[in-house]
């Protein structure tokens, strides 16, 4: 078997688990009822950036992408969402910049090497540790990013969601975070039981979630349209406030 083959064998594989986890496959796209497949957002991230499917960076992007399915199955397991078109397509655009100046080896390491980070960042921030968020929402729709680009400078704004800078600040914010709640911090308390993390001052059951973050999808107010590879994220706007309104409006505040 190619090395081709058995890239294409392992998107078959998270794409038939994520299947059997959720068979609805659910987007915030306003204008699709089920997020677009593994296989699917693979093609669309290369064709968008001109690239093989079966070259050494497709094979790359087809493990990074079967790897982020099975973090997000082991990590998230009540993730409502899974759209990863916009995600793998920013990793290769960023790669194929790389391949400009040096070799397609090159560009293949650094989507090797982005994925993994992403992969270790679901698996710091999920059910298996004390911080244990519930969804990984905020980091695919952008909410992290663009909080993170609003508390620096100008030059943040440059940097972009699936960037390096960002992904190193989110592993540092992680451990920041398991400190405060080993001390048990007032907004990051240590747990008493198994229940998610919610910090938020709305409701992240969800039911609440989806009718949120599906009428924000729909006001063109989430940070990153993440089920388009041609999406623009603009972190200029006050994502979290806009949230925490609407949410309000939708009767969905915690009292």
């Amino acid at each position: 078997m190619t090395s081709a083959a058995r890239g294409w064998d392992a998107l078959t594989e998270a794409d038939q688990r994520i299947d059997r986890h959720d068979p609805a496959r659910r987007t915030l796209n306003p204008d699709a009822s089920r997020a677009r497949s593994l296989q699917e957002v693979h093609a669309r991230a290369l064709q968008a950036a001109g690239c093989e499917a079966h070259g050494e960076l497709g094979l790359a992007l087809a493990e990074g992408l079967s790897a982020l399915a099975h973090a997000q199955l082991d990590n998230f397991p009540e993730n409502l969402f899974w759209d990863f078109d916009y995600l793998a397509a920013a990793v290769v655009r960023e790669a194929t910049r790389v391949a400009e100046t040096a070799t397609e080896t090159a560009a293949a390491e650094l989507v090797r090497a982005r994925f993994l980070k992403i992969v270790r960042l679901h698996e710091l921030y999920g059910r298996q540790t004390p911080i244990r968020f519930r969804y990984v929402h905020d980091f695919t729709y952008g909410y992290d990013w663009a909080k993170w680009v609003g508390r620096g400078g100008p030059a943040r704004a440059r940097v972009g969601p699936f960037e390096a800078p960002f992904l190193e600040h989110m592993e540092r914010r992680g451990g920041e975070l398991l400190e405060l709640i080993a001390a048990d911090d007032e907004t990051y308390p240590a747990l008493k039981d198994r229940r998610p993390r919610n910090p938020f001052g709305f409701s992240r059951e969800p039911g609440p979630e989806a009718l949120l973050h599906g009428e924000l999808a729909r006001r063109g107010q989430l940070p990153i349209a993440a089920w388009r590879v041609d999406a623009e994220p603009d972190p200029a706007p006050d994502y979290t406030a806009i949230r925490a309104d609407r949410a309000l409006a939708l009767g969905l505040a915690i009292t």
